[in-house]
């Protein structure tokens, strides 16, 4: 089985350990890179976004580069601070 390495950029072969690894979820805070990375590789199927109220000046975003990404919305919630926890689904 190969996987992508995203530190290494390129595909590398997986042992037995690491092929039952990627059956599973994974979960990614604050990496913009790798999951650019993975949603261009296809892997990501869903996100799960925690919406803050707080509009800041700056930083990196996973959805900057110009290409629209469509999402359908699985479910959200509203948390007594504001904060919106909303789950997606990419769009076929």
């Amino acid at each position: 089985m190969e996987q992508y390495d995203a530190d290494q950029g390129q595909y590398r072969r997986g042992n037995k350990g690491t092929q039952r690894a990627a059956r599973q979820n994974l979960v990614i805070f604050g990496s913009p890179g790798a999951a650019k990375t993975l949603l261009k590789l296809g892997l990501i199927d869903e996100f799960q976004l925690t919406i803050c109220p707080v509009v800041l000046g700056g930083g990196k975003s996973v959805f900057d580069g110009g290409e629209k990404i469509r999402l359908k919305l699985l479910s959200s919630r509203t948390l007594k601070s504001g904060i919106i926890a909303a789950r997606y689904e990419l769009e076929k």
